[in-house]
């Protein structure tokens, strides 16, 4: 459909939805653009990208029952408490408790590093999301970590790195060995599994 959409029977350009109040569209005004290149039939590997969020996914869901109203979702967004909902972010991955957003991770390709303001920027919008503890970001191209805890009237960081090492999700009482994030990256150069 290219820049519009289409909403109940009306077309929108990627304009008109962008400055439109999202509380117009009631409580189901989910909405995402995205501009992303066809794969060319000579890519026989899928990115990094999508390999880290399904073994996380798969980390996350083999440790969470859900008892506790804790559970992983992917593809959903939480908007920051003192912007409009049209400002909303939608993670990789999340972790939900309650109702309210509380892990939140970020997988960031090469590219994305590059533009540090702009990653500045998206953090601090997700600092600012209720409910949110920790904020993980994943670097695509090497097994590292970088971890944004929430304490009291300040945001703590800190680095993970190395296969070998863990990542700590203190918020939700989970413990997940790096290897199995990214078990099916090779840094070697070969994708594992192929």
């Amino acid at each position: 459909m290219g820049d519009r959409a289409r909403t109940a029977g009306k077309v929108w350009t990627a304009e008109e939805l962008l400055r439109t109040d999202q509380r117009k569209f009631g409580d189901a005004w989910r909405y995402e653009l995205v501009a992303m290149g066809a794969l060319s039939p000579t890519l026989r590997r899928p990115p990094a990208h999508a390999k880290i969020v399904a073994a996380l996914t798969g980390a996350l869901t083999a440790r969470m029952s859900g008892d506790d109203g804790c559970f992983p979702e992917s593809g959903s967004g939480a908007a920051p408490e003192n912007q409009q909902h049209a400002n909303a972010r939608i993670p990789d991955v999340m972790i939900r408790c309650r109702g309210l957003p509380r892990v939140l991770f970020e997988v960031l390709s090469p590219s994305e590093l590059k533009r540090w303001r702009e990653r500045d920027r998206k953090r601090l919008d997700e600092q600012d999301i209720a409910g949110v503890e920790e904020i993980i970001e994943i670097y695509e191209s090497e097994p590292a970590i970088h971890i944004y805890r929430r304490g009291s009237g300040h945001w703590a960081f800190e680095p993970v790195g190395g296969l070998e090492a863990m990542l700590e999700l203190r918020s939700v009482e989970l413990t997940i060995p790096l290897a199995e994030i990214y078990r099916y990256i090779d840094f070697d150069g070969e994708e594992a599994g192929l």
